[in-house]
């Protein structure tokens, strides 16, 4: 089973994958080293660029799928590319879509006080408005959890439930 975060940049999204491969032992994949490795310079929504990252997401994840069976990864889930890789995936495997949500001013605050070097540097411009996109396209997902203002604990509550009821 695929576990999949959606969320805006700064959500939480990465706690929550390292939550979940500590505590309950699914694999992590952090699908931004990919997309870093491949940006060579490109803007953000350089097309062709969003879709070699969403080509190289799925190849990764199937190939990943092969070693373990169950993990976890995330997205901001708001291109068409990211639209297809998902269709793509759902048509091999079970995939649950978790929604991730936070309060855009914790989003901007976490961005810019996170390790740059783990993830896509954005400016703050950038983030307002790739983060509005990402609440306007609002991915319907099976699930979510509510990271504003949460303990790990209560993310691990909340997560609990929802392996659970995917376990069934």
């Amino acid at each position: 089973m695929i576990y999949l975060l959606i969320g805006q940049k700064g959500s939480g999204k990465s706690f929550i994958g390292e939550l979940m491969e500590a505590h309950f032992g699914l694999k992590f994949i952090r699908v931004e080293d990919w997309a870093k490795s491949i940006k060579k310079g490109r803007a953000l929504d350089d097309d062709t660029y969003l879709k070699e990252v969403f080509d190289t997401i799925e190849k990764g994840i199937r190939s990943a799928m092969k070693e373990h069976e169950n993990l976890v990864f995330e997205s901001t889930g708001l291109t068409e590319h990211f639209d297809q890789m998902l269709t793509n995936l759902q048509t091999d495997f079970m995939v649950v879509t978790i929604g991730v949500i936070a309060d855009p001013k914790t989003c901007l605050e976490r961005v810019r006080s996170r390790d740059q070097s783990i993830h896509i540097e954005v400016n703050g411009q950038q983030l307002k408005e790739l983060n509005k996109a990402i609440r306007d396209k609002n991915v319907p997902t099976a699930f979510r959890i509510d990271n504003r203002g949460k303990s790990p604990e209560e993310l691990r509550e909340q997560l609990t439930h929802i392996l659970a009821e995917t376990r069934r």
